[in-house]
């Protein structure tokens, strides 16, 4: 629990350091959609980025991740469980903080913030021979680094890593 509050110290003071860059490629009010997949544990997530700010956006955000305990404890049987995200999103685009030449490289920082319908507490009844899984709502805050390619001029690809749903996400980005 110390590192995920210390990570999520360092990508806030990250964030907040950085405000006084301006990238060429990221002006208020650009907009862009971003559609991913999970590549550690599979998953499917969306998101919205609405520019209120040079290098800012904030939108929308949207997931279901897949996990399958019965493979990873190594206990016979299929205790897999899902987990759905709603929340809000905001990301700060890093190319000119570090002082990235080339528009076609997007690097940034993202933070989530919502709440995570999920299943726990894997219960086998004996009467049914069945596993019974037991629902909760939990708020979730997702800090993320990510990195985004250009492929044409409103179309990118990009990879995340961080904390929240798949360590390690992948997908496009439509930009509008």
């Amino acid at each position: 629990m110390k590192k995920k509050v210390m990570y999520s110290i360092i990508v806030t003071l990250l964030l907040f350091t950085s405000l006084n860059s301006f990238s060429q490629a990221y002006k208020k009010g650009f907009k862009q959609f971003n559609a991913g997949v999970g590549l550690l544990f599979v998953g499917a997530y969306a998101s919205a980025e609405f520019g209120v700010d040079n290098n800012i956006g904030v939108g929308p955000i949207v997931g279901y991740t897949y996990y399958n305990t019965g493979l990873l404890s190594g206990y016979y049987g299929d205790y897999g469980y899902g987990q759905y995200r709603v929340g809000a999103r905001g990301a700060y685009h890093l190319g000119e903080t570090f002082k990235i030449k080339d528009d076609k490289i997007d690097p940034y920082i993202a933070l989530s913030i919502g709440v995570v319908v999920d299943r726990t507490d894997i219960n086998f009844n004996a009467n049914t021979l069945e596993i019974e899984y037991n629902k909760r709502v939990l708020p979730f805050f997702n800090p993320r680094f990510g990195a985004a390619m250009e492929l044409t001029q409103n179309l990118k690809a990009y990879v995340e890593l961080g904390y929240g749903g798949s360590w390690m996400q992948g997908g496009i980005a439509f930009k509008f």
